[in-house]
């Protein structure tokens, strides 16, 4: 995916934005000397060790070990790909990002254009059908929603009929393109067929608001009830959210979205004005929906029936939620009363009586403790140790923080231990270290020559303007030249390139590993970065004409030199 953005043009982003201000607006920082420094987010402590340098434009833990540039950040903090924290770094500096071929033969590159193209022509004709079919129309009456909700969220009909999408269509897509998203179905007789029949059609939209699946409610009697799209190259039903496109539309400044279970109750309080809202397409609450609201909101409202299978649902959701919880978010646990949905609920008591409920939702703290009480006899030592052991598993999974701490002090009461003997036992995922191993690495690399002229360009690539062409003729000779050599064309193409930019150049090739290495290493006190790159030049300048003064001699015993090579050897002597 990165060779279809320009390098260029990642190369001018990264001059564009701060790191410093990319991290702080997600954690954060305090000025210590010409760094700054933040507890890691990745792993718990007390005392600072993650460090980020405005100069290179780079991250490191001391504790953990992780480090990167912007791009890498993101990537790991918001669980984006490399084109999705692109596309995030690009949003906030008010650009847009290019595209560019990438010099494969069409066949070797994934072009889904023609799979959204597909779907959101179904949803113009679903849509269509809709304004033909009093039937469908009196449906969405019935349900209380107007025009106006039905064209936010698209709303659409698939008439009756096996065929309607081919003759809609004619030859424009081929059947094998509607197979694969799910338009068509194929039965074991190798019939094709529409997938949608009689069905109210639910458009099911991606962050950028691309048609990438549909959910079908049947009219009348008949099953399923619910029929949704099957997984497809732009659909995976685990990490899909319905209704989350709209909600960001809606309000680009959300506090909070709602979580609920199906399409129309998600419709029904959009259309009584409680529009932060989402659902899950018929599955659990998973940890990567919950992953990618928490890159939208810092709190968000997971709201249930109040029957057993809504209690069990809830449970789950809380073990779902507990590994990517920090000490900035917050999730809630709404119950309804029993046989209530919120579609149902709004008939009854309306729009203020929802907001009601949803200022009783239970913060997941409140909710864990008293699950865990009624889960087990706290009047016996018996159950007192089997909630400790589940309590424990619970802890686990928590990273380090405020939370935590709290948390094990509560349970420790209901337990009536100390905290200290449940944290004994339930020790921190992630220890903090004095050293990372990376950093331990880099620290004893046994640093020849060629890794510390490398590790000057990486750190302060400026540098690179004292390197005269003399001193690169013959390098790529050396072990490690042709790496020294591609960052100095990448700074000489780039004047004002960072380490950062250094990094992301490099990010695909198979350096990466010996780059972030050298890029952790720290030079003797007593030494400057130019000193030290100097010194390194004349041992490689040595090196070079070592190697070249026992290659003319080895040829020399033969008789195979020329004149010219003869006259060199005897300057090589000589010197």
């Amino acid at each position: 995916m990165a060779g279809l953005i320009p390098q260029h043009f990642i190369d001018d982003l990264l001059t564009r934005i701060d790191i410093v201000e990319v991290i702080d607006a997600r954690v954060p920082l305090k000025k210590k000397g010409r760094e700054y420094a933040a507890c890691c987010p990745f792993h718990g402590e007390k005392t600072p060790s993650f460090y980020v340098s405005p100069e290179k434009q780079f991250y490191h833990c001391f504790g953990c070990g992780v480090h990167g540039t912007a791009i890498g950040f993101l990537m790991e903090y918001e669980n984006l790909n490399f084109v999705e924290a692109i596309e995030a770094l690009a949003e906030s500096a008010g650009v847009e990002v290019p595209r560019e071929d990438d010099g494969q033969p069409a066949t070797k590159r994934v072009d889904y254009s023609p799979l959204y193209d597909a779907l959101e022509s179904a949803s113009h004709f679903f849509q269509q059908q809709l304004r033909e079919h009093p039937a469908a129309q009196d449906y969405f009456k019935q349900r209380g929603l107007s025009g106006e909700t039905a064209r936010d969220f698209l709303l659409g009909f698939a008439p009756e009929g096996w065929n309607n999408l081919e003759k809609h269509f004619g030859p424009k897509y081929d059947e094998q393109l509607l197979l694969k998203v799910g338009l068509l179905s194929k039965n074991d007789k190798g019939k094709v067929y529409d997938k949608f029949r009689e069905r109210i059609m639910f458009p099911i939209l991606d962050r950028r608001g691309r048609v990438i699946a549909f959910g079908g409610r049947i009219i009348g009697e008949g099953e399923p009830k619910y029929l949704n799209s099957p997984e497809s190259p732009v659909f995976h039903k685990g990490n899909t959210l319905y209704g989350l496109y709209e909600a960001r539309k809606n309000n680009t400044r959300l506090d909070s979205l709602l979580v609920v279970e199906g399409y129309m109750d998600c419709i029904a309080l959009a259309q009584h004005g409680i529009k932060n809202v989402v659902a899950t397409l018929g599955t659990a609450t998973t940890r990567e929906h919950l992953q990618q609201l928490f890159r939208v909101v810092k709190r968000i409202i997971i709201c249930f029936d109040g029957d057993e299978a809504g209690r069990k649902a809830a449970w789950r959701a809380l073990e779902q939620a507990l590994p990517v919880l920090r000490d900035d978010l917050e999730i809630d646990f709404l119950f309804l009363p029993d046989g209530e949905d919120p579609d149902s609920l709004l008939q009854k008591e309306g729009a203020a009586g929802f907001r009601e409920k949803l200022e009783q939702a239970q913060p997941l703290s409140a909710y864990l403790l008293d699950s865990l009480r009624k889960r087990h006899d706290l009047g016996t030592l018996e159950g007192r140790s089997r909630m400790t052991l589940e309590a424990r598993k619970l802890v686990q999974a928590l990273s380090k923080g405020l939370l935590r701490e709290q948390l094990i002090q509560r349970i420790a009461e209901l337990a009536a231990l100390e905290p200290k003997h449940l944290l004994a036992e339930a020790p921190a995922k992630r220890p903090q270290r004095p050293l990372s191993r990376q950093q331990s690495q880099a620290q004893t690399l046994k640093m020849t020559a060629m890794r510390q002229a490398i590790a000057c360009l990486l750190q302060k690539p400026a540098l690179a303007e004292k390197i005269s062409e003399a001193q690169l003729s013959g390098m790529q000779t050396l072990p490690g030249g042709e790496l020294f050599c591609l960052l100095v064309d990448i700074i000489r193409e780039q004047p004002q390139a960072t380490t950062a930019i250094l990094l992301e150049h490099l990010r695909d090739s198979p350096h990466i590993k010996a780059v972030q290495q050298l890029n952790l290493w720290q030079p003797p006190e007593a030494e400057s970065w130019p000193e030290l790159l100097t010194d390194a030049l004349q041992q490689l300048s040595r090196q070079q004409r070592e190697n070249r003064l026992q290659e003319l001699l080895d040829r020399s015993r033969s008789n195979s030199l020329n004149e010219v090579e003869k006259q060199e050897l005897g300057r090589l002597l000589q010197s």
